[in-house]
């Protein structure tokens, strides 16, 4: 009786540890699969063509400084993009813009880790491109045309900027 409530002891402890540790490779798997989809974003973030359009935007936000009649132009194609000519730097904001709301997508759905996004992304590199983004997301919110609406792409870099300040983040321009 006594060997027969051993062996039942000894079977429970190894189906809990089994379970445990199955759990645990789960969790840790999971994991690690987020922290590699993360850094996939990040190597996109780095390669040329990417590189390319993040030096034409940034001189966009920094003419901006100089020419705000630039915002206007934007602002404008978005407005009525059939018949307004597309201004310079347009299609690589549009990429620019793209990338941060596949960003958003990908921390909605849980593909990739918010904290580790956030360190990578926010503070390093979305900090810089924000305030052109939330004035062109501002204008385009105020033209009668919209009706107090914002096209989803805007949206999804509300929502992203949303994300960073809960992680603490703090922008030159922030959300209204």
């Amino acid at each position: 009786m006594k060997t027969a409530i051993f062996l039942q002891c000894c079977s429970l402890i190894i189906f809990s540890l089994s379970v445990t540790l199955s759990v645990w490779s789960f969790a840790y798997q999971f994991r690690s699969s987020r922290v590699t989809q993360t850094e996939r974003l990040h190597e996109t973030w780095w390669t040329t063509e990417m590189m390319h359009t993040r030096d034409i935007v940034y001189g966009l936000c920094r003419d901006l400084k100089k020419d705000p009649s630039c915002l206007a132009h934007l602002v404008a194609y978005y407005e009525s993009p059939l018949t307004t000519t597309e201004p310079p730097g347009r299609s690589e904001f549009a990429r620019l813009i793209g990338f941060f709301c596949n960003l958003e997508i990908c921390l909605d759905s849980g593909v990739v880790d918010e904290r580790l996004t956030t360190r990578l992304f926010a503070e390093a590199h979305y900090a810089d491109y924000q305030p052109l983004i939330a004035l062109v997301r501002d204008s385009v919110l105020k033209s009668a045309s919209r009706g107090g609406t914002l096209p989803q792409w805007l949206e999804m870099t509300r929502d992203l900027e949303r994300r960073f300040l809960r992680q603490g983040v703090v922008f030159a321009n922030p959300l209204r």
